[in-house]
């Protein structure tokens, strides 16, 4: 941030290229979402940004990607920074605490044209905000709450589908562990019939059921398989696939197996990636998960490790090595999850 700003004050031709990057995304350089004891200091922040835009409005149209909520933020700091003039804004993520009230400029800010992203940790926002746009969110992010956001949902049901071309569902849910939870309930307010990108990574409590998944146009598919997280799996209601990702909770997971089985002939899936944290204490699955993949209708396999980087992991995979399909990437525990996130941001640019 000091670099950037001494590089502004070198010369007029450096101005607009750093100032171009310290007002891309503010709210990265502002929050620190993990600690409340500096929510003086980012308030202190958010005033100072707030007050740069007020005196150069010029600046508010560099501004892309917007972070707003947590505790450090109250409604009265939200309402103004989200009356300034974004005319440019992308990407707009919104944590508003339980007992915040949405104000009402932030549907003014969702309903710009340039809007392709929105994160929500409230899905009680959902209606509010989004009714008012002239054509559908491009992009949808929401983190479940748990039981007040399925009555939201039970609620929503009555009105008219909700139009995103990517759905990503992550699991926060405040509900009792061994929960079941019927994935048709959490897709109702959508209309899944223009869903071409779907991920979903489902807190450890609840168990997913894909009996009921409704038909549906995904090309994109990411999702969390785990023996005590997910039924059966039939990826052949995914008749258009053509990028999936599969996330192991820990080793090979039994259901694992029938559900890559369950990929049809006639499906024509350019990038398959197992994502895999460690290996199994039992090796004796890799043979068949081997077995499976070679014989699946892919261009390519991608083993992903997130754990212990094996370089020799190509052993196990001999049929994929074999046919030419077998490749290796490793992510790091602390660059992982950003990694992935932007590879499958990369990816849902090409929709």
């Amino acid at each position: 941030m000091h670099d950037l700003l001494a590089c502004s004050l070198v010369a007029r031709c450096w101005v607009h290229p750093a100032q171009s990057i310290l007002f891309r995304s503010p709210g990265k350089h502002i929050h620190d979402m993990s600690s409340s004891y500096t929510a003086e200091r980012t308030r202190r922040r958010w005033f100072l940004f707030y007050r740069a835009i007020i005196f150069s409005p010029h600046l508010a149209c560099l501004v892309r990607e917007l972070y707003l909520g947590a505790i450090q933020m109250d409604r009265r700091t939200i309402e103004s920074i989200s009356r300034l003039p974004f005319t440019h804004l992308e990407s707009l993520w919104l944590a508003l605490p339980k007992e915040v009230e949405t104000p009402g400029s932030l549907t003014a800010l969702v309903a710009q044209d340039t809007l392709r992203h929105l994160k929500l940790y409230r899905c009680e926002d959902i209606v509010e905000l989004l009714q008012h746009r002239s054509a559908p969110i491009r992009h949808l992010d929401l983190v479940y709450q748990g039981d007040s956001d399925l009555r939201t949902f039970r609620w929503i049901e009555n009105t008219s589908r909700i139009h995103v071309v990517v759905l990503e569902l992550d699991g926060d849910f405040d509900i009792p562990f061994g929960s079941r939870l019927e994935l048709a309930s959490l897709l109702k307010p959508f209309d899944m019939s223009k869903v071409k990108a779907f991920r979903i990574e489902p807190d450890n409590r609840v168990t997913i059921s894909w009996k009921s998944m409704p038909k549906n146009a995904i090309e994109m598919l990411d999702i969390f398989i785990d023996d005590g997280l997910t039924e059966f799996l039939d990826l052949s209601k995914f008749p258009n696939l053509r990028y999936l990702r599969l996330e192991f909770g820990y080793g090979i997971p039994d259901m694992s197996l029938p559900a890559l089985r369950s990929i049809a002939p006639s499906q024509k899936i350019q990038t398959l990636v197992i994502s895999m944290c460690d290996y199994p204490l039992d090796m004796s699955l890799f043979p068949d998960l081997d077995s499976i993949l070679a014989s699946l209708p892919v261009s390519s396999v991608e083993i992903e490790q997130t754990g212990i980087f094996d370089p020799n992991a190509s052993r196990f995979y001999p049929n994929l090595v074999e046919r030419k399909l077998f490749s290796s990437v490793h992510r790091s525990y602390e660059f992982n999850e950003e990694e992935i996130a932007q590879r499958w941001r990369d990816l849902i640019d090409t929709l």
